[in-house]
């Protein structure tokens, strides 16, 4: 295996060689000698580098080295060393992608490198493990070893892939249900959504696993702060007294009637639509409650005055005429008639 290693780096090496060499074109006749580019020559010494950490088995240091002949004058030649290292040290997604790129653009590699290179894929194919992944809630965002997910390709849509993007925060995936392939190892996978507790599973995968994995987030509950501008004035909740606020009260996600009562104020209503994790403040600002006029003991005995004055009137106007009792016309019966 390593005899096979060095005659592929060394065969690599030869190749870059000749592809900077037709880069440089024939050379003109000068009076001054010509300076050759500058970046072919940083990229020559990285790739010359990286090929002696191969020689010594130094698998990070080669891979370093030519990730910068790369980054400085990029070849199929290099791609396919930065692949064959990425290997090595068993970044097999990695170095999946890197084989693709190779076989994009083949320009100046044999055709046992190219064959090579597809013997590569099929094994590195085997190798992988798949994750199916049921996330709940769908809306959360995934990330593995602190990275987010990114499309396999387009020979499978809907399939993501692990470990090849930067690092940075997790994406929401295209379904709740979804397939993530992955490198064999221990991985730390994190599920997260605002107003839920984390999902953290740490989990090793064996070369080539086929595993399902459910994630459920926690919904988080609500906290609700009550105060009142008006000391030991009363807490309901949904019609249940709860306390007297100042008063931190922990309730599901949800829809609540808070009330605030105190004896010779006016109450307090107010109904909250809670999300999970949310933190709401009410203050209960409370008016004193004015005495209605019939409560007061001058409207009543007022009232009744006008009630007595009012029979009397009354009285006055509906009472009948009296009727005079009857003449007594006298021994000689006269009786006088008014003109």
């Amino acid at each position: 295996m390593r005899k096979r290693v060095l005659t592929s780096v060394l065969l690599a090496a030869s190749v870059l060689s000749c592809a900077v060499a037709a880069d440089a074109g024939p050379k003109k006749p000068k009076s001054d000698k010509q300076e050759e580019d500058q970046t072919t020559v940083q990229a020559r010494e990285a790739f010359v580098a990286g090929t002696a950490a191969v020689k010594a088995g130094q698998w990070s240091e080669a891979l370093a080295q030519f990730e910068q002949a790369s980054a400085l004058k990029a070849a199929p030649i290099v791609t396919f060393n930065i692949g064959y290292c990425q290997r090595a040290l068993g970044h097999y997604v990695l170095a999946r992608r890197s084989f693709e790129r190779v076989l994009q653009d083949t320009t100046g590699l044999p055709d046992a490198q190219v064959e090579e290179t597809r013997t590569y894929l099929a094994e590195i194919d085997k190798l992988l493990a798949r994750v199916r992944i049921t996330l709940d809630p769908p809306s959360a965002r995934i990330a593995i070893d602190g990275r987010p997910l990114v499309p396999f390709g387009n020979s499978e849509p809907g399939l993501l892939v692990a470990g090849v993007a930067p690092a940075g925060e997790g994406k929401p995936p295209p379904a709740s249900v979804f397939q993530v392939v992955i490198d064999p190892g221990v991985h730390l996978i994190q599920a997260s959504r605002p107003g839920h507790a984390d999902a953290l599973v740490n989990k090793t995968f064996s070369p080539g696993a086929r595993e399902d994995l459910p994630l459920k987030l926690d919904a988080l509950p609500a906290t609700i702060h009550v105060e009142s501008d008006q000391p030991r004035a009363v807490v309901i909740v949904d019609d249940r007294d709860v306390g007297l606020a100042p008063i931190d009260l922990t309730r599901p996600a949800g829809r609540y009637r808070i009330q605030v009562v105190k004896k010779g104020f006016v109450s307090y209503d107010s109904t909250l639509e809670l999300a999970p994790g949310q933190k709401a403040n009410l203050m209960a600002r409370m008016a004193r409650e004015q005495e209605p006029l019939t409560k007061k003991w001058w409207f009543w005995s007022g009232t009744a005055a006008v009630l007595a004055g009012g029979i009397t009137a009354a009285y006055l106007l509906t009472r009948p005429e009296p009727t005079p009792p009857p003449y007594d016309p006298g021994t000689l019966n006269w009786l006088a008639q008014p003109r």
